[in-house]
C-alpha cells in the first residue's frame, strides 16, 4: 500500500483541514467507534464510487470535531450501493447492515463488526436457518412465511437506503424498507432475537407487517403520502374488490426512523427519488401498531426545508458531541445531482426526546477537502517556471439548479507556493485559460503536459467528453513562465475517439517524437503516431493502434472502461499506469506501439482505489527521489500518496538516488530483526505499516544493526533505509 500524504492546500484563503479526503456525491452518514476508546467515530460511505471515508472524533464536548483517519477504511469490507452501521449486540463494535454483494440478489447482508488491537473490523454474519430451508443462503436475510416450513428472502432495491432501528422498544434491531419491485407501502421486519430467548447476539427476523404506518406512497405527488383515515386499514384503503393502478408504481426511496415527539413510537422521513424534498410523517399510532396520521411534505418546514437535487436521504446520529442526535440529509443518487451541496447539517438545538433540527451548512466536511464536483482528471506541470511543480485539475463540471447536470467544465490551477521539499498548494484559478468557454457543449476536461514542438518547454493537451483534443502551445520557451496559445488546427478535432478522451504525451515507438496515447470511455489506449517533426507535431485522424498493450478497463466487451493513461519512468523502464472506471490502478512495463499484451506489474497498483474513475498523475514533490502520486475520482475529488517508486525523471530539482539493498533477518521477525546494508556511512531508516502510517524510525552508525519490533502489531511492513546517497525498501513481516 502506498503512503498517503496531507501536503498544505489553501483554497478561498482557507486552509483545507483535509484536503485530499477525496470528495464527497453521495455521502451516507453512520457513527461507529473506530479505534475503541468509547467515543463515536464517523463513517462515511460514498454511494458515487462505493467508498469509505473515516474520520475519528476528538470527542470535544459541543463541537464536530472530526480528522481525516483514512486508514481506518482499509478494514472495511468492499461493499456497493447501501450502508447503515449499527451495534446489533451491543457490544461496543458496530455492525454492518449492507447490500448483498453477491451478484443478482438484492438481499441485505451483515458483516458482524469486532476489535483487534483496538481497531474496528469486520466478519460475515451467518444468519442461522432451519435444516429444511434449502434454499436459505446464510448469507442473506430470510423470515418465515406464512405457509408453515417455507421462508421468503427479503429483497430491497440496491438503489434504497433502509432504516435500521429499535422499532418496538426491545433492545434488539428491527428494519423498516419497502420490498423491492412495486410495492408502496413499508415492510417491518422484526427481530425475534429477544422474544426467542437468543438475546441481542442473534437475528431472527420475521414480517408482521406489510403496510408499516398504514399509509401509502407511490412517488406520483411531491413529497406526500397517503394516510390511512384509521389504523385499522392500509391506505389507500379502497373497497373491497377495487383496484388502483397507483399500486403498481414505487420507484424507489430512502427510510430514516427516530422518535420526534418522546412518546416511544417511532417517526418517519422518507426521500423519493423523483423529488428534492424529504416527507416526515408523525406516528400518531404506537410502537405496536405505527399509524401515520401527519406529514411535513418540506421537512423540516419549521426551519429550511431540505431541498436536494436529487433523491435525498436522511441520517441521524451525533455530529457535534452534545448528546443529542443532529439531522443529516444529502443526494442518494448515485449519477447526477448535488456534488458539492451535498451535506446539508441541522443541529439539534432541542432535546434528546425532542428534537429541533436547525439547519447549519450545506457542505459539511465538503469544505474542508478540495471537491470540484464531478471526475477530477489531474497533471502535473511548473506553470510559473519558480522550479516546483504545479498541480492542473480538470473535471467534469458541478451540479447547479439552473442547468440541472454538471456540465461547466474548466481547469483548476493550484500553484505550488511551498518549497522544494515542503510542498503548500493554493488555488489560484478556477478557469484556467479559460475553457468553461466550451461548456457546456464539452466537458469532462481531462490534462496533460509534454514538449510536442521540441522547443524545451512542455505544451498541454486537453481531453474531453466528445472524444477529441484541444492543443495549447507553449510559446515562452525553456524556464519561463507558461504562455499558452490554442492551436485551432482541425486536426485536433479529428482526433477522436468516441467519448471521454484522456491523453497521455509519451514518444513510444523511440523516433525522438511525442506520440500521443490516448484513453477513452470504452476502457481501451488508442495510440496515435506522430507522423511530424521534431518542431512540429502532426498525426493523422486515423488511429494507428486502438487497443495498445491488449488493455481495457471495462468489465467486459462493450463495457464502460474509461480508461486513463500516465506514464512514468521508472528503474525497469517506461511504466504506463491505467486508470478506469472501477477505480484501480493498473500498471505495466514493456511497452511497445502495438496490441501485443504489455506485462502486468499490477492489476491493483499500490492497492489503491478512491472510487470511479481513477486517473493517475506523478511527481516528487518533497524532492526525496521516490515519486509522489496524485489520484483523481469520480467523487470530484483528488488523493495522495507517496510511492515506493524512485524518480527517474531528471529535472533541474529532482535527481535519481540509486537503489541499495537491504537484508533482513529473521523474516518474519517476532521480537527483534537484524538489518544488513553495504558500505560505510550514517544509516537513517523508518518503518511504515500497510496503511502508510510511520511506525518506527533511527539512525545507526553500524551497517548491521537490530531494529526490536516486539511491541509492533502482526502484520507487513516497509523498510526505508538511507545511506550516502543510495536508498532501499524492504518488506519485513512479523508475526506473534
Amino acid at each position: 500500500m502506498f503512503q498517503r500524504l496531507n501536503v498544505p492546500v489553501y483554497q478561498n484563503g482557507q486552509l483545507l483541514s483535509a484536503p485530499f479526503a477525496g470528495g464527497l456525491n453521495a455521502p451516507q452518514l453512520s457513527a461507529a467507534d473506530l479505534n475503541n476508546d468509547g467515543i463515536q467515530d464517523l463513517v462515511i460511505f460514498d454511494r458515487a464510487g462505493d467508498v469509505f471515508v473515516t474520520y475519528l472524533n476528538e470527542g470535544t464536548p459541543n463541537e464536530s470535531s472530526y480528522v481525516l483517519a483514512p486508514e481506518y477504511a482499509c478494514m472495511f469490507p468492499v461493499l456497493t450501493d447501501f450502508v447503515v452501521l449499527r451495534d446489533f449486540n451491543q457490544d461496543g463494535a458496530a455492525d454492518i447492515f449492507c447490500a448483498s454483494t453477491l451478484p443478482g440478489s438484492q438481499e441485505i447482508q451483515v458483516f458482524q463488526g469486532y476489535f483487534e488491537n483496538n481497531v474496528l473490523k469486520f466478519k460475515q454474519y451467518l444468519f442461522g436457518y432451519p435444516a429444511n430451508c434449502e434454499n436459505c443462503n446464510p448469507l442473506l436475510l430470510y423470515y418465515p412465511s406464512s405457509v408453515p416450513g417455507f421462508w421468503n428472502n427479503f429483497s430491497i432495491s440496491k438503489s434504497d437506503y433502509p432504516a435500521v432501528d429499535d422499532m418496538d422498544g426491545d433492545g434488539d434491531l428491527d428494519i423498516v424498507a419497502f420490498p423491492s419491485g412495486n410495492s408502496t407501502h413499508l415492510s417491518y421486519l422484526q427481530n425475534q432475537s429477544v422474544e426467542l430467548g437468543y438475546g441481542l447476539d442473534s437475528l431472527k427476523y420475521e414480517l408482521p407487517d406489510n403496510c408499516w404506518g398504514r399509509f401509502f406512497e407511490n412517488g406520483l405527488t411531491q413529497c406526500r403520502s397517503e394516510l390511512a383515515s384509521t389504523p385499522n386499514c392500509c391506505a389507500p384503503c379502497f373497497a373491497p374488490g377495487t383496484v388502483d393502478d397507483r399500486t403498481e408504481r414505487h420507484p424507489g426511496a430512502t427510510v430514516m426512523t427516530y422518535d420526534q415527539d418522546g412518546d416511544g413510537d417511532k417517526e418517519v422521513v422518507l426521500g423519493n427519488i423523483s423529488f428534492n424534498c424529504l416527507n416526515m410523517l408523525t406516528n400518531g399510532g404506537s410502537a405496536e401498531q405505527a399509524w401515520m396520521t401527519v406529514q411535513d411534505t418540506m421537512f423540516p418546514q419549521y426551519d429550511v426545508p431540505a431541498d436536494i437535487s436529487v433523491f435525498p436521504a436522511a441520517f441521524y446520529l451525533d455530529l457535534n458531541n452534545d448528546g443529542r442526535k443532529d439531522l443529516v440529509a444529502s443526494p442518494n443518487n448515485k449519477t447526477i445531482g448535488e456534488d458539492q451541496r451535498c451535506v446539508w447539517y441541522y443541529q439539534n438545538a432541542g432535546t434528546a426526546t425532542v428534537p429541533d433540527f436547525e439547519r447549519q451548512t450545506q457542505t459539511l466536511f465538503v469544505d474542508d477537502m478540495i471537491d470540484l464536483g464531478t471526475t477530477t482528471h489531474p497533471a502535473f506541470a511548473d506553470v510559473n517556471a519558480d522550479g516546483l511543480a504545479d498541480l492542473v485539475v480538470g473535471n467534469y463540471g458541478y451540479f447547479t439548479k439552473a442547468n440541472s447536470v454538471a456540465t461547466n467544465a474548466s481547469l483548476y490551477l493550484y500553484l505550488n507556493t511551498g518549497t522544494a521539499t515542503q510542498p503548500t498548494f493554493q488555488l489560484s484559478s478556477t478557469d484556467w485559460l479559460g475553457m468553461s468557454e466550451f461548456a457546456p457543449n464539452d466537458f469532462d476536461f481531462a490534462p496533460t503536459f509534454g514538449d510536442l514542438d521540441g522547443d524545451g518547454d512542455e505544451d498541454l493537451v486537453v481531453g474531453s467528453n466528445l472524444g477529441s483534443l484541444y492543443y495549447y502551445e507553449n510559446t515562452a520557451g525553456a524556464g519561463n513562465p507558461m504562455n499558452f496559445v490554442r492551436d485551432p488546427d482541425v486536426m485536433w478535432v479529428l482526433l477522436d475517439v468516441g467519448q471521454a478522451s484522456t491523453p497521455a504525451i509519451f514518444d513510444l515507438d523511440g523516433d525522438d517524437l511525442k506520440d500521443l496515447l490516448v484513453g477513452e470511455r470504452q476502457g481501451n489506449i488508442n495510440f496515435f503516431k506522430n507522423i511530424g517533426s521534431p518542431t512540429q507535431p502532426i498525426f493523422s485522424p486515423t488511429i494507428t493502434e486502438p487497443r495498445l498493450g491488449n488493455i481495457t478497463t471495462a468489465p467486459f466487451s462493450g463495457g464502460i472502461g474509461f480508461s486513463a493513461p500516465a506514464v512514468l519512468n521508472t528503474n525497469d523502464g517506461p511504466m504506463l499506469v491505467v486508470g478506469g472506471n472501477d477505480g484501480v490502478l493498473r500498471a505495466y512495463l514493456n511497452l511497445t506501439p502495438n496490441n501485443v499484451p504489455y506485462s502486468i506489474v499490477s492489476p491493483t497498483w499500490g492497492n489503491i482505489d478512491d472510487g470511479n474513475r481513477s486517473h493517475a498523475a506523478f511527481t516528487d514533490l518533497d524532492d526525496d527521489g521516490y515519486v509522489d502520486l496524485m489520484v483523481g475520482n469520480y467523487r470530484g475529488g483528488l488523493g495522495l500518496y507517496k510511492t515506493i517508486t524512485a524518480d527517474c525523471t531528471p529535472t533541474s530539482t529532482t535527481q535519481y538516488l540509486p537503489e541499495s539493498p537491504v537484508n533482513l533477518s529473521p523474516n518474519p521477525a517476532r521480537n527483534w530483526v537484524q538489518v544488513t546494508m553495504p558500505g560505510p556511512g550514517l544509516v537513517e531508516w523508518r518503518a511504515f505499516n500497510t496503511v502508510g502510517q510511520l511506525t518506527a524510525a533511527g539512525q545507526s552508525e553500524q551497517q548491521q544493526f537490530t531494529i526490536l519490533v516486539n511491541n509492533w502489531l502482526p502484520g507487513v511492513y516497509f523498510l526505508e533505509t538511507s545511506t550516502n546517497g543510495r536508498r532501499g525498501v524492504a518488506k519485513l513481516v512479523v508475526q506473534r
